[in-house]
C-alpha cells in the first residue's frame, strides 16, 4: 500500500467467483491497476480453501453475492487458521456486522461500484481497513447529504481537493503529479497539508475518510469549500 511518500507495495488477491463474466470483470480491474496482484482464484469456497491453504498467501479474499460469506470465511478459516482475514465482497446484503467483527478488515460494496471506487476499496480492505458502502445519487430516492472537506474547521483548498480526489483513487505522488501537472515536491506537500487538516494519520486514513464521509461522489468529483 501507499506511505505518505508514495512507496506501493503489492497486495496479493484471491479471486473467488463461478461465474466467469463476472469474475473476467473483476480480474481485468485487478489486473491493471498498480500495486496489486491476484495470486489465486477460485470457482468456490472448496477451491478458495484449498488455494489458501497450498498457494501464496493473499492479503484478501474478493467475492460476490453468487457466495455465502459466512459460508466463505468459515471455510477459509478452517483452512488456514492463522490467516488474518481480509475480505470484500459486492452486492447482496454484504457480510454480516457480527461476523466483520472476526475479520482482520472486511468491506461491502453494492454492484453500481465504479471500478475506481472497487480498486481503492481493495488497496484499502488488503492494508487492513474496514469500508462499508455510502448511498449513491444514482440509486434513486432522497440524495443523501454530502458534507465540505472540511475537519475540526479545517477547510480543504481547492488544489488540496483536487490531490484528495486521485489519492482516494489510490494514485501515487507522481501519478497525481503527471495528472495535476505539479512537482512531486509540491504535490507531497500538498498531501501532508491535507493529512494534516483532517487528521489523518496516512494517506490511506484520508482515502477512507474521503469515502465515509460522501466527499468522494459517484462521477468523480470531490465537493469542497473555496
Amino acid at each position: 500500500m501507499d506511505d505518505t511518500n508514495g512507496n506501493r507495495a503489492e497486495a496479493g488477491i484471491l479471486l473467488l467467483d463461478n461465474h466467469w463474466i463476472t469474475k473476467t470483470a473483476l480480474r481485468n480491474a485487478l489486473a491493471t491497476a498498480d500495486g496489486l496482484r491476484i495470486v489465486g482464484e477460485a470457482a468456490d469456497c472448496d477451491e478458495a480453501a484449498a488455494a489458501l491453504s497450498s498457494g501464496p498467501t493473499p492479503d484478501i479474499v474478493v467475492f460476490t453475492e453468487a457466495n455465502d460469506p459466512t459460508i466463505v470465511l468459515s471455510k477459509l478459516t478452517a483452512a488456514a487458521p492463522g490467516w488474518p482475514i481480509r475480505a470484500l465482497t459486492i452486492g447482496g446484503t454484504g457480510i454480516p456486522a457480527t461476523l466483520a467483527l472476526r475479520c482482520a478488515s472486511a468491506g461491502s460494496l453494492p454492484w453500481t461500484t465504479s471500478e475506481q471506487e472497487f480498486v481503492s476499496a481493495v488497496r484499502l480492505v488488503a492494508a487492513g481497513h474496514s469500508i462499508s458502502s455510502r448511498p449513491r445519487d444514482d440509486d434513486g430516492g432522497a440524495q443523501p447529504v454530502r458534507p465540505d472537506a472540511t475537519h475540526n474547521g479545517d477547510t480543504l483548498t481547492t488544489r488540496e481537493c483536487d490531490v484528495l480526489l486521485l489519492l482516494a483513487k489510490g494514485h501515487t505522488n507522481a501519478e497525481i503529479s503527471a495528472s495535476l501537472g505539479l512537482g512531486e515536491s509540491t504535490v507531497k506537500s500538498h498531501v501532508q497539508n491535507l493529512l494534516s487538516k483532517l487528521g489523518a494519520r496516512n494517506r490511506v486514513s484520508a482515502a477512507i475518510y474521503a469515502y465515509e464521509t460522501g466527499l468522494m461522489r459517484p462521477d468523480g468529483s470531490v465537493r469542497f469549500s473555496a
